[in-house]
């Protein structure tokens, strides 16, 4: 059977990405605080202040992405599972 138009594999290997994915904004998101907060040292004018300043604002917020992606990660395999268990109960049903 399928999760719609994809495969359970294929929605596995989708999970997969989405964690490699949220790792992947973890770093970068490590490597823009590093950036960002070198800003403040290297280059003093008032654009570098409005700059950082909608940074710091924008920082709570993006933080909080590669978890969202996990959390998405986690209701898909969840999905696939319970799909999974349906065709079984069904096929057993009918076989």
């Amino acid at each position: 059977m399928a999760l719609g138009s994809m495969s359970y594999g294929d929605a596995r290997l989708r999970a997969k990405e989405l964690n490699t994915a949220a790792s992947n904004m973890d770093e970068i998101f490590v490597k823009l605080k590093k950036e960002m907060d070198s800003l403040e040292t290297v280059l003093r004018s008032k654009g570098a202040d409005d700059l950082y300043a909608t940074y710091r604002t924008l920082e709570a917020k993006i933080s909080s992405f590669p978890n969202k992606v996990r959390d998405f990660r986690g209701f898909l395999l969840a999905a696939v599972e319970q799909y999974e268990a349906d065709d079984a109960s069904l096929s057993s049903e009918i076989g």
